[in-house]
């Protein structure tokens, strides 16, 4: 998906910050210093549109996995020209976590840095200039079916808004040149969906519409 996309750009980005910080496995979501604390980072990958804000969850445990409280963590995006964080606070509460966001300012590939100054994970940040399309109706197993009609890799968002309390996270999916995939939606969140309506945003995929158990529905272009 979007890491592999970054790897040659971020080998020579994490060379540069290792010059003035120490860094460690900074390409998985959950990094351990030996006998040390636990930095857990949700989501990893992330694609925007210009202008668009997505937040993000980090989790500090110590040793034992107990959340370690007023922690000071350091946010590091690796280039400020593409996109923008901002948080409320930058020391965990008291369930261990810090929460922030990352804004779109201008197209093209990225990522930021969450360290404690020793141990470190990283999220991948892909701008794009997405189509967007909603579909009004969802509930439980539906299936979205997704073409790639060019020769590069593509990206589809899908936005969940239930008709509940309930927060669900984007799904990011991306599509080798030429790939086709049908998806269906629960098994990408690991839970079943209730009411709601959906938004999907894409670059260059064709969308098929969606099976869901109430029929065959289409997806509409928000225009602009």
């Amino acid at each position: 998906m979007i890491r592999n996309r970054f790897i040659q750009y971020l080998s020579f980005m994490s060379f540069l910050l290792c010059c003035s910080a120490a860094f460690a496995d900074e390409e998985i979501d959950t990094t351990v210093a030996s006998g040390g604390n636990q930095i857990i980072v949700s989501p990893l990958d992330m694609i925007l549109d210009v202008g668009e804000i997505e937040h993000v969850r980090v989790f500090v445990l110590d040793k034992d996995g107990n959340p370690i409280k007023a922690k000071k963590i350091q946010i590091l995006p690796l280039d400020k020209t593409k996109i923008a964080v901002e948080s409320d606070s930058f020391l965990t509460n008291e369930s261990g976590y810090i929460h922030f966001s990352i804004m779109g300012k201008q197209l093209g590939d990225t990522a930021v840095n969450i360290t404690d100054g020793v141990i470190s994970s990283q999220i991948y940040v892909a701008v794009k200039d997405l189509i967007h399309y909603a579909l009004p109706y969802f509930y439980g197993n539906m299936q979205i079916n997704l073409i790639n009609p060019t020769h590069y890799l593509n990206y589809v968002k899908i936005l969940f808004n239930e008709n509940s309390d309930r927060l669900i996270p984007p799904v990011t999916i991306g599509l080798d040149g030429k790939e086709m995939k049908t998806i269906t939606l629960s098994e990408e969140l690991d839970e079943t969906l209730k009411d709601g309506w959906v938004e999907v945003m894409s670059t260059d995929v064709i969308l098929g519409g969606v099976w869901t158990s109430k029929g065959y529905l289409d997806l509409r272009k928000i225009e602009e």
